[in-house]
């Protein structure tokens, strides 16, 4: 759902509490929204290079702009461990015939929508973004919007694990191209929350072995850090969600590890719930009052496999492959201000042009807010010809 969407559910999930009616409520704006899970989802990964297409097929369930196209893409990744999987994603295309050069393409990482298969946005009607997706394409850009591997296709989702989300997300650009005619090679990656991170790993990625013609990456409030974010919203309510889809995570890459190493008591009374009850709705009234002082051990960090996923998520020490937009929101209580601007002039030292702008509105509202600055931004770097602004040496 768009942003205001969202905000609007998020104000009425908050209100009710963790009651069954708020409960009942928040199933039911999922269910409304959800496309059923087709056979089209199991195709298998293989040994293929990453970015193979697996699968595809035209798509008619999405809400889209008049005239657009969607396929739906199921394509070779890899994991955190460099393991074949399969991912699935949405390929969208405008109305009409495809430029000289073809399409523009937005690469569009999502934020956190849940871990179980049915919580990838190609299961939703409105990709789960809603208005915000549908924009670039009457903007004249291209969509390839990745679930992340174990959303729809593949089994387990590597939340908030950098190196495997952006993996997704640069696979599934070389896989979409193969696919679907009519997409050019230079390409940008958008992001918001979960998928602001995983721009900025996407950047960092692609020095080593770009995908096409790179031309940056956008940062919508991005989740920095984990273990520096923790320490901002140690007493917010309703981050139990997260908590829990963190561990799994972890325990998906570490065998040896269990929820209950990182989680306590109070933090494991939902556990099961918030992976296989629903998505990020149902997971918000699930998380009620509960904080993360609350929900986690004390020596939650000191874990190995923590530790381990904790340092492998940091953001690069190293200039990027392509200049960054990086967007904050002044009243965010899930990405605080504070986490971004310390991580921004960490990048800034080591010679990336960093456009940093700091809204007036929260985690939701940013989206709208920054609009205006990143389209122009974005369209600055397919024309070419003038340096990506920076806002380093002011800061």
């Amino acid at each position: 759902m768009d942003a205001m969407k969202r905000l609007a559910l998020l104000v009425l999930l908050l209100t009710a509490c963790s009651t069954p009616d708020a409960l009942a409520q928040a199933k039911a704006a999922e269910a409304a929204n959800a496309l059923p899970r087709a056979a089209f989802y199991d195709t298998a990964p293989d040994s293929a290079a990453p970015g193979t297409p697996l699968r595809a097929e035209r798509f008619t369930g999405w809400a889209l702009p008049e005239g657009a196209v969607g396929t739906r893409l199921v394509y070779d990744s890899r994991s955190a461990q460099g393991k074949p999987v399969a991912a699935s994603a949405a390929v969208l295309t405008p109305a009409g015939a495809p430029p000289s050069g073809g399409w523009p393409v937005i690469a569009w990482a999502h934020g956190t929508s849940g871990v179980a298969q049915q919580c990838a946005p190609s299961l939703m009607k409105d990709l789960y973004y809603g208005e915000f997706v549908a924009n670039w394409l009457r903007q004249g850009f291209a969509v390839v919007a990745t679930d992340y591997s174990g959303l729809g296709a593949g089994s387990g989702h590597e939340y908030l694990t950098l190196t495997a989300n952006a993996n997704d997300v640069r696979y599934s650009v070389a896989a979409a191209r193969k696919a679907v005619a009519g997409l050019g090679d230079r390409w940008v990656v958008v992001g918001h929350s979960q998928g602001g991170q995983t721009a900025w790993g996407v950047a960092r990625q692609q020095v080593a072995e770009p995908v096409g013609q790179f031309l940056g990456s956008v940062a919508l409030a991005p989740v920095t850090p984990y273990d520096r974010l923790q320490q901002t919203v140690q007493d917010n309510q309703g981050q139990g969600q997260y908590l829990a889809y963190v561990a799994s995570s972890i325990a998906l890459q570490h065998p040896g590890f269990q929820p209950m190493d990182m989680l306590s008591e109070a933090g494991m009374r939902d556990y099961d719930q918030y992976l296989h009850a629903g998505c990020w709705s149902v997971g918000r009234v699930l998380s009620g009052t509960g904080t993360p002082r609350q929900l986690l051990r004390a020596d939650w960090s000191h874990n190995p496999a923590v530790s381990q996923f904790l340092v492998g998520n940091r953001y690069s020490t190293a200039p990027l492959a392509g200049p960054l937009f990086v967007a904050s929101g002044a009243t965010d209580q899930d990405v605080a201000a504070s986490t971004i601007a310390p991580v921004v002039a960490e990048q800034c030292g080591q010679g990336t042009p960093v456009a940093y702008h700091q809204y007036p509105g929260d985690h939701e509202s940013v989206l709208d807010q920054a609009s205006a600055d990143l389209v122009r931004w974005i369209r600055d770097r397919f024309a070419g010809g003038s340096p990506a602004p920076s806002t380093c040496l002011s800061r």
